[in-house]
Formats: structure tokens, C-alpha cells, sequence
């Protein structure tokens, strides 16, 4: 784990640094690949912070407390990210039991193994894809640039709305690189 400390109006002691990475370590144990956290630690008055951002290869986690002690805002940061990682690990637990495999072949052989071992005939063909989640809109009408406003304030990566000019149904989505397209159906 590659660990970052970072101090703000403080000289950041060798008993803060290892003491913040021996309560970071614990996440190795939780999260998949390798870690990366950057640690800031302040001081402000008699407000002590600690802010803490670790990335893996699956998850980014963050986290910032304050306290009258520095120590005890590092311990219950890095217990907060403890209880991130954890709800994380069950995620994925579940998400893997309730889908199974990626690649369809592999479902396919896992679920012809099953069967065979309850004595049940083998399938030939998978289940067809199912909706899992539906969601009801009231569209606004609006402009593009207002949509992108709108866009922008929330976290969603799409919004679809009604173009004020033209009463047409529009959506408005948020790319990978930071921009954003628009899909503009013709009729």
C-alpha cells in the first residue's frame, strides 16, 4: 500500500505516520488490487482534521473527521473507511451471487453443473435478459444548456427532458472525458 501523508499548518511526526498507516492497513484486507491512499492531516485552531482518499483498483473511498485530538480523527476516518470498504466487499458479494459469471459460457457450464448435480435436465438456452429497475420521468421542458446546468448539479450521468423550442423528447448524458452529448431523436 502506497501511502501519501500530507500536513497543513503541521510537521507530520514519524509516530502520526505510522500510526496512520497501521490504521490504513486493515483496508489491504478489504479491498481488491493495490492500494493507494493520500492522507491530510491539519491544524486549525483547536479543530484537529484528517482527510483520507484511498483508491484500489475497484473503488475510490474518502473520507474527513474532526476532532479536539489528531489521533482520534485519524482513528475514526480510518474507521469510517473500514465501514465504506465493508458495504463495498457485500456489495460485490451480492452483485456476483445474484448475477453470477460475466461470460455467458461460464453460466452456462456452472449452471449445466448444478442441474446435473440436482438431476435435473440441462438447459440448452440462458434466461433472456429481464428489466430490473424502472423509473418514471416528468419531463421539463427546457433548454440543452439548461439540461447540462441541471446535469451538472446532480450525479446522474444522463437527464432527459422536453426541448422548450421544438417540444421534442431529448437527453442530454455525461461522457467519460468530462463532456457532454446530446441525443437529439428524429421522427
Amino acid at each position: 500500500m502506497k501511502i501519501d501523508i500530507t500536513g497543513r499548518h503541521i510537521e507530520v511526526t514519524p509516530a502520526l505516520r505510522e500510526f496512520a498507516e497501521e490504521r490504513l492497513r486493515k483496508l489491504e484486507k478489504l479491498l481488491i488490487g493495490p492500494l493507494e491512499a493520500h492522507v491530510v492531516l491539519g491544524i486549525s485552531k483547536h479543530r484537529h482534521t484528517a482527510e483520507v482518499q484511498v483508491k484500489s483498483k475497484t473503488v475510490t473511498l474518502a473520507g474527513a473527521e474532526e476532532t479536539d485530538d489528531l489521533y482520534a480523527s485519524i482513528r475514526e476516518v480510518a474507521d469510517k473507511l473500514e465501514r465504506q470498504a465493508l458495504r463495498h466487499k457485500q456489495k460485490v458479494r451480492e452483485h456476483k451471487q445474484k448475477h453470477g459469471p460475466r461470460d455467458p459460457e461460464v453460466a452456462a457450464q456452472i449452471g449445466a453443473q448444478a442441474s446435473a448435480a440436482e438431476g435435473e435436465p440441462i438447459a440448452e438456452e440462458l434466461e433472456a435478459p429481464r428489466i430490473l429497475n424502472s423509473q418514471r420521468y416528468r419531463l421539463k421542458p427546457m433548454s440543452a444548456e439548461d439540461a447540462i446546468l441541471e446535469l451538472e448539479a446532480t450525479a446522474e450521468d444522463l437527464l432527459m427532458f422536453r426541448e422548450s423550442t421544438t417540444d421534442r423528447i431529448n437527453v442530454v448524458y455525461r461522457q467519460k472525458d468530462g463532456n457532454f452529448g446530446l441525443i437529439d431523436p428524429e421522427f
